[in-house]
């Protein structure tokens, strides 16, 4: 599975963005071979960042907010996106904590409250 999620900062280590399409960066995880990676985000006005993460092959998008264009770009281009929460995390606690079950799919239906 390879998991992404926006940061602030173009670090391993930088803190998940509360911004989705407007980040600066994606931190790109692939658990399959424990790799991660920080891409800058080459179109930050909005749902267009879906391109470059399927060209990485991401499956989940870890976030503590989407709006609707998101959710209009997750079921386009099939990534899905979950509620990561509103703390201070690192892309690594967020897929643990997805693994583990605590991190809410966002879709059409709901995403009203992550927006």
């Amino acid at each position: 599975m390879i998991y992404a999620a926006p940061l602030k900062m173009n670090k391993l280590d930088s803190a998940i963005t509360k911004v989705l399409g407007k980040a600066k960066y994606f931190g790109i995880y692939d658990d399959s071979t424990n790799e991660i990676k920080v891409i800058e985000n080459q179109d930050p006005s909005g749902p267009a960042f879906f391109n470059q993460l399927k060209a990485e092959n991401v499956d989940i998008i870890l976030t503590p907010h989407a709006g609707p264009g998101a959710v209009n770009g997750s079921m386009k281009f099939g990534i899905k996106l979950y509620y990561c929460g509103d703390e201070r995390k690192l892309l690594l606690e967020a897929v643990k904590e997805y693994q583990e079950g605590k991190c809410p799919e966002i879709n059409a239906q709901n995403f009203e409250q992550y927006h």
